[in-house]
C-alpha cells in the first residue's frame, strides 16, 4: 500500500500561537518605539552658564523663569566662562544638558554628540583704556597692564590670540587673568591700564565701565582686517547716540568685535525640552539691542557645531507648532511622541492584519486538503494497471477518506468546498466500481 504524507493541519492551538506571536511583536515593538521616542520628557534640565553676575548667569536666570511656566526645572550652574562650559557638556560626569558657549573656541573632538540650537546674541569684546590718545588697534596696548579675564573664560583665549595677532602680548605688556569684577576695580582703582571683557549690553560690569570718566572705550580701525583673520568674529557697530540720544553718548559709532553665544545642548536631549529652549531663545532673545536689530536672532548663523534638525525646523516653520499652541505642553508633547510610536506600530500591524484572513482561510482548509492530495494518489492508481485484489484496498481508503471528511468541522464560508470533495470521493468509488464490472452492465447504466 502507498505511504500516505503527513500534512500538518493549523489547529487552534497552532492558531493561538500564531495570534500569541502576533502580540508579542506589536509589543516588543510598542516598547522599542518607547524606549527610543521617551514619550514623557524629564521634569529637570542642567544647564551651564558664567559668571556669577555676567550676562550669561543673567541669561540662564531668564531660561529657568520661562521654563518654570510650563513646571520644567532648570537648575543653572555657574562657570568661569565658554571654555569651561564646553569642558563640561563634554564630561559626561557632571550631567549637564545644555550651555553657552561663545563662537571659535570649540576644537572638533570637543563637538562629538554636541548639536546647537542657534546663535543666540552677540557679546563684544570690549576694550577698555586708560589713556591721554586715542587707540584704536590692540597693537598700542604693548607695554601696558591688561586684564584679560579668568582662566576658563572665553575672553582670555580670545583676547590673548588678539593681542599675539597685533604682536603685543609679549613682555613688557603685563597681563592678568582675573575675574572681571576685579579687573573692573583694578580699572578704576588705576591698577590696570586696559581691560578686555566680553559682555551683553545690558550687563552691569560694561555699563559701570561705559559711564567711569577718564576711561575709554577702543573703536577697531582695522576692525574688517581681524573679521578675515578670526572668521567667527563678527564686525558689530555700537551706534552714535546709542547710550545717551541727549547727550550723544557715544560721541561717533564705536567699531567692535564680536562672536556670537551659541546655545549647545547633547544631541540626545528630549525633543519636547528642545522645543521649550528654543521657544525661551526667540522670547529672550528676540528684540532688538545695542548691535543687532530685532529679529536677527536666534539665527542658525555662524556655527561651530552642527544646528540640531528641530531647531532648523522650528526656524523655518517660524516657531509654530499647532499642538503646543493649543494643548498645554505635557498633553502636546504626550500625543506629539504618541504619533511617533505609532508610525513603527502601523508599520507592523498593518502586515500582520493583512495576514490573519489568510490565516483563517489557511486553517479551515487544511482541516481537508490532505484528503485531496489522497483521492489524487487513488485516481493515479487506477490509471494504471491494477491487480483485481487491489480493488478492496482502494475501497477501504475511499471509506476512510469519507469517514474523515464527515468529521471535519469548518466554518459555512467553505461548507461548498466540503461538499464538492464528497462528490470528488464519491465520482471516484464510481469509478473503482465500474473497473470490477461487466461492460454491458456499465452500458446499461448508461
Amino acid at each position: 500500500m502507498m505511504r500516505r504524507k503527513k500534512v500538518r493541519e493549523l489547529t487552534p492551538r497552532a492558531l493561538s500561537v500564531v495570534f500569541i506571536s502576533i502580540l508579542l511583536i506589536v509589543l516588543i515593538v510598542f516598547l522599542v518605539s518607547y524606549y527610543y521616542v521617551k514619550p514623557f520628557p524629564p521634569k529637570s534640565l542642567v544647564m551651564v552658564t558664567g559668571m556669577q553676575g555676567g550676562a550669561f548667569a543673567l541669561f540662564g536666570e531668564r531660561y529657568q523663569q520661562i521654563l518654570a511656566r510650563d513646571n520644567i526645572h532648570l537648575e543653572t550652574r555657574l562657570s568661569s566662562g565658554s571654555v569651561e562650559n564646553l569642558r563640561l557638556l563634554n564630561d559626561k560626569s557632571q550631567k549637564v544638558d545644555a550651555g553657552f558657549v561663545q563662537g571659535g573656541i570649540a576644537r572638533s573632538e570637543e563637538k562629538v554628540n554636541l548639536v546647537s540650537l542657534g546663535s543666540l546674541t552677540y557679546t563684544p569684546l570690549w576694550v577698555f583704556y586708560r589713556d591721554d590718545e586715542i587707540l584704536d588697534d590692540p597693537s598700542q596696548l604693548k607695554g601696558k597692564r591688561i586684564a584679560i579675564g579668568p582662566e576658563g573664560s572665553g575672553a582670555q583665549k580670545f583676547a590673548l590670540d588678539l593681542l599675539k595677532t597685533a604682536n603685543a602680548s609679549d613682555p613688557p605688556t603685563v597681563l592678568y587673568k582675573i575675574q572681571y569684577s576685579d579687573a573692573n576695580k583694578a580699572m578704576l582703582g588705576g591698577r590696570v591700564d586696559a581691560v578686555m571683557e566680553f559682555g551683553a549690553t545690558d550687563n552691569q560690569l560694561i555699563m559701570d565701565l561705559l559711564k567711569a570718566k577718564n576711561i575709554k572705550l577702543m573703536s577697531f580701525s582695522q576692525v574688517e582686517a581681524y573679521t578675515r583673520l578670526f572668521p567667527d568674529i563678527s564686525h558689530v557697530i555700537l551706534p552714535k547716540g546709542i547710550l545717551n540720544p541727549s547727550q550723544r553718548l557715544p560721541a561717533a559709532d564705536v567699531h567692535l568685535l564680536s562672536p556670537t553665544v551659541n546655545l549647545i545642548i547633547h544631541e540626545d536631549l528630549h525633543p519636547a525640552l528642545v522645543y521649550l529652549l528654543l521657544k525661551a531663545a526667540v522670547e529672550i532673545h528676540g528684540g532688538a539691542g545695542w548691535v543687532h536689530k530685532a529679529g536677527e536672532f536666534p539665527s542658525v548663523n555662524k556655527q561651530d557645531f552642527k544646528t540640531s534638525e528641530q531647531a532648523q525646523r522650528f526656524y523655518k516653520s517660524g516657531g509654530g507648532s499647532l499642538l503646543y499652541n493649543y494643548f498645554p505642553f505635557w498633553v502636546a508633547t504626550f500625543i506629539d511622541r504618541m504619533i511617533l510610536i505609532l508610525i513603527p506600530l502601523g508599520v507592523v500591524l498593518i502586515p500582520l492584519v493583512g495576514i490573519i484572513p489568510w490565516i483563517y482561510t489557511w486553517r479551515n482548509r487544511s482541516k481537508y486538503y490532505r484528503w485531496y492530495r489522497e483521492l489524487k494518489n487513488i485516481e493515479m492508481e487506477l490509471n494504471e494497471q491494477m491487480q483485481p485484489e487491489r480493488g478492496k484496498e482502494l475501497q477501504a481508503r475511499l471509506d476512510q477518506i469519507d469517514e474523515a471528511v464527515s468529521r471535519v468541522r469548518v466554518s459555512i464560508a467553505f461548507y461548498d468546498e466540503v461538499y464538492t470533495l464528497k462528490e470528488h470521493i464519491h465520482s471516484m468509488r464510481r469509478k473503482l466500481n465500474n473497473l470490477n464490472r461487466p461492460v454491458h452492465e456499465i452500458t446499461a447504466d448508461l
